[in-house]
């Protein structure tokens, strides 16, 4: 059977896969490699799916594209690329009439590896959610990952009671909101899983403004980074203030 796919949702893995814009021609063709199949109302969608729209079936908060040429679009998120060994980025995302920022590391190509996967739009999105400012953040970053068919509260470890906030095809993801040790003992925990060869990436969601900062942590994959095998994406969330 074939999967059903969500044209919203491959059409921003595409935006992103071309760097955070492209045209419905370069959206098509990315679509036909990657799913071998072919859209023929990808240009209608798009436009339904920009902020520039008067009429679309999507709900305001739905549209993730804005038109910056004729036939050309690129998400609302804006990534901005420093020259590093490994790559770290800054992003933002509206929301209504509110900015919310966004810091993204990826150690040992785990960006890479997501966009293969067709997973770092998903992770993206959910990011953008929430700036972690309250206990309710977590449930509701896991709620919305859940509504796109990641499992929530796995173990992959010999302890059951140590778990991973959601799984998906090899892929973890933790949210933090608390002390940088809980991130060390995920770091470490999850050298179990890539040893048992049931994880190949992990990622981290946590503040940019309070502990586990996301510039600490960013540090500590860059200082340990030897003893870490697996590749580590990690996002940060900034403070949203009224």
């Amino acid at each position: 059977m074939s999967p059903i796919l969500n044209l919203k949702e491959i059409i921003v893995e595409a935006i992103n896969a071309l760097g955070g814009s492209g045209s419905v021609s370069e959206v098509k063709h990315y679509l036909k490699l990657r799913y071998g199949r072919e859209w023929k109302h990808i240009e209608t969608v798009m436009a339904d799916l920009s902020v520039e729209t008067k009429t679309s079936f999507f709900l305001p908060e739905d549209r993730v594209l804005r038109r910056i040429g004729q036939g050309k679009y690129a998400l609302k998120s804006k990534v901005i690329s420093e020259p590093s060994g490994t790559k770290a980025d800054s992003s933002s995302k509206l929301t209504s009439d509110i900015t919310i920022e966004r810091k993204v590391f990826s150690f040992r190509e785990a960006e890479k590896i997501l966009k293969r996967k067709g997973q770092l739009s998903i992770v993206l999105e959910a990011a953008s959610l929430t700036d972690l400012s309250s206990k309710e953040d977590h449930k509701r970053v896991q709620h919305f990952l859940h509504k796109n068919r990641w499992d929530i509260e796995v173990s992959l470890f010999p302890l059951i009671t140590y778990k991973l906030d959601a799984f998906k095809e090899k892929t973890g993801i933790e949210i933090k909101r608390s002390f940088i040790e809980t991130v060390h003992s995920s770091l470490f925990r999850c050298l179990w899983a890539h040893a048992n060869k049931q994880l190949d990436v992990l990622v981290f969601i946590v503040p940019t403004y309070k502990e586990p900062k996301f510039e600490l942590i960013k540090r500590d994959l860059q200082k340990f980074g030897k003893i870490i095998p697996y590749p580590v994406y990690l996002v940060g969330a900034t403070q949203i203030l009224p």
